[in-house]
């Protein structure tokens, strides 16, 4: 290469080199230790998600933002509404403890006490906060394979309004006005929103499914806050959910059901206090927070189908935490609190049950010398039922500023309560259901990774070896109901790459290898051995987007040991764009699937063909 060209190619890099650099890894989350804290302090696995990164998305919802995070599978029964679950690590869809704003949101009502992502929107999110491994420590039971953290706007000191109106493939269309400011002492953010599809045959038209499964989803979020004192600090957040959803009776031929219905209601309310004294170095927080899930099924008679059903559930709970954080000194950290937790549920067969547990919870962070940090925590629930279970969890960091380097160790332990319905389900005509002398799920689990940073941090590359083992895991035995029988573990790497070469273009890749197996020594279902993604967002102009998504995932196994059934891996392309035509209009659209491949996430349920969204944004 001639010295003339030569230049040219790296001078436009090199001055970027020069630049300041992107600190990525000064990122805060505030899952990992309850209390805000660099990524590079952390010695746990996390991954933030901002809301620029989900706005270069543009899509739905938080389970499709969550496809591409390492570690994390999501598997969808067919459309927009469907069942939606989430593995991480391997673990059981209903081992990850969901929280949106600090509350539980987990279905009590649930048989397996999950959280169904289906109908959770991106309106109004800040940022999305993925915690991996055993974190019952910090967050009591549910948190046995990690968390997932949904944290929503906050007032800008400048109020914003925005409008938007969007419409494509399968007769959908979006609309969501949203606002969001601060005045004086006070701060406030507000978005509503209305999702309608037509959507396709929740069981897989390719097997001559024909019925369109539509789909309507009302959302709002709204968020406020008062600094009351220089010292006190109150904040509320509330977030409800609507949703109907067109359903068929399983996947495969012949599933088409138009009279399969359910309607969902989930509301989502927190109130918290937060009090400085000693000059600032003792926070005390008050947490005040309620879930509420409905679902309501309705199956009628018709020609292709014989049988009529019509069930529903309630699951509530309320949860109190009182957390105090107290900094002696710049170097040492201490979070401790107590925690009374009370869930509800009620459905057609089981008249109202309740579970109190109470939980007493702490951990010391230390810095020291500027390149060590070490966290250790320990907690004691107390189960009304099943009774009571000490966990603890400890992490090492190291870090070396000269080479951009952080060493990261962790090893906890995690438990799961059994759920209401596993305790008191009645008797069915097969057989005993509930059972009240079940004990705990448990697990634990280390992991150990590197992050490592180049030029100026504009080049970021880590990688992680993980192990879990999961004990005493309740499953259902005809003849016997829910017992504790089952084991399994689950291994792996998980990695991940992101490139800043210039100020407008962004890459990203993960790379995961879960091996799972049972106590059979089988794999376990719905996880994939291999998964990959890539993502590339690039400034075209100061105007101009363009951002493209590629999903790999790899073959899984489903059904049960003796009839088990492996899906075909596959590759899904995803792009999206948009353009500022004024600072207050901006045209938006994206593919899905842009090579129209064919794929199932589970046997016999459908999922999306290539296809096209549009829209447009005012904000003023």
């Amino acid at each position: 290469m001639g010295s003339l060209a030569r230049f040219l190619l790296l001078a436009p890099l090199a001055a970027v080199a020069a630049e300041d650099p992107v600190t990525r890894l000064d990122t805060l989350t505030v899952t990992a230790t309850r209390v805000p804290t660099p990524l590079r302090d952390v010695g746990s696995s996390v991954t933030v998600i901002t809301a620029d990164d989900i706005a270069a998305r543009q899509v739905y919802t938080v389970a499709d933002v969550l496809r591409s995070v390492p570690g994390l599978d999501v598997v969808q029964s067919g459309g927009l509404g469907k069942t939606t679950s989430v593995f991480l690590r391997g673990a059981n869809s209903n081992h990850t403890l969901v929280l949106v704003d600090g509350i539980e949101v987990n279905d009590p009502s649930s048989p397996g006490g999950l959280f169904d992502f289906a109908h959770l929107t991106v309106d109004n999110i800040e940022r999305i906060e993925i915690l991996r491994g055993p974190q019952s420590t910090l967050y009591g039971s549910d948190a046995i394979g990690g968390v997932i953290h949904i944290i929503t706007k906050q007032g800008a000191d400048t109020p914003r309004h925005g409008l938007s109106a969007e419409g494509g493939s399968y007769g959908t269309w979006k609309v969501l006005g949203n606002t969001a400011g601060r005045i004086d002492r006070f701060r406030y953010a507000l978005s509503a929103s209305q999702l309608h599809s037509h959507g396709f045959s929740a069981a897989d038209d390719r097997l001559g499914n024909e019925e369109d499964d539509g789909y309507r989803n009302t959302t709002v979020s709204a968020r406020a806050g008062w600094q009351a004192l220089d010292n006190l600090d109150l904040d509320a957040a509330v977030r409800f959910h609507h949703s109907d959803t067109d359903l068929d009776n399983c996947g495969g031929p012949g599933c088409d059901d138009p009279d399969y219905t359910q309607k969902e209601d989930q509301v989502f309310a927190r109130g918290q206090a937060r009090l400085d004294l000693l000059d600032r170095r003792w926070r005390q927080q008050l947490r005040l927070s309620y879930s509420r899930t409905e679902r309501r099924f309705r199956d009628r008679l018709d020609p292709a189908d014989s049988f009529a059903a019509d069930s529903n559930f309630r699951g509530e709970k309320f949860k109190l935490d009182w957390q105090n954080t107290v900094t002696p000194t710049a170097w040492d950290t201490l979070v401790f609190g107590v925690t009374t937790e009370t869930e509800w549920m009620d459905s057609n067969d089981l008249a109202t049950r309740s579970a109190t547990t109470n939980g007493f919870y702490g951990e010391n962070r230390i810095q020291w010398l500027d390149r060590f940090v070490t966290t250790a925590g320990i907690r004691l629930d107390d189960h009304d039922t099943a009774g009571d279970k000490v966990t603890w969890r400890v992490t090492q960091v190291v870090r070396f500023p000269e080479t951009g380097t952080k060493l990261r160790g962790s090893y906890g332990k995690g438990f799961k309560a059994p759920t209401l319905y596993q305790l008191f389900a009645p008797d069915s005509g097969f057989g005993p259901v509930g059972n009240r002398n079940l004990k705990p799920e448990r697990s634990r689990g280390w992991d150990v990774g590197i992050d490592q940073s180049f030029w100026n941090e504009r080049v970021l590359v880590g990688a992680t070896w993980f192990h879990n083992r999961f004990s005493n895991l309740i499953d259902f035995q005809f003849g016997s109901g829910y017992v504790n029988v089952a084991a399994a573990r689950s291994s792996g790497l998980e990695t991940y790459a992101e490139l800043h070469p210039l100020d407008f273009l962004t890459l990203r890749g993960t790379y995961t290898y879960t091996n799972t197996e049972d106590d059979r020594e089988q794999p376990l279902q719905r996880r994939p051995r291999h998964k990959g993604s890539f993502d590339a967002d690039l400034a075209l102009t100061e105007r101009g987007r363009l951002h493209v998504n590629v999903l790999m995932v790899g073959s899984r196994h489903f059904g049960p040991f003796d009839i088990k059934q492996k899906l075909p891996g596959y590759v899904v392309v995803n792009l999206a764009g948009s353009y500022r035509l004024t600072p207050w209009l901006t045209l938006y659209g994206r593919i899905d699937n842009a090579f129209d491949q064919e794929y199932e996430e589970v046997p016999g349920f459908g999922t999306s063909r290539v296809a096209g969204y549009g829209g447009v944004r005012l904000t003023f």
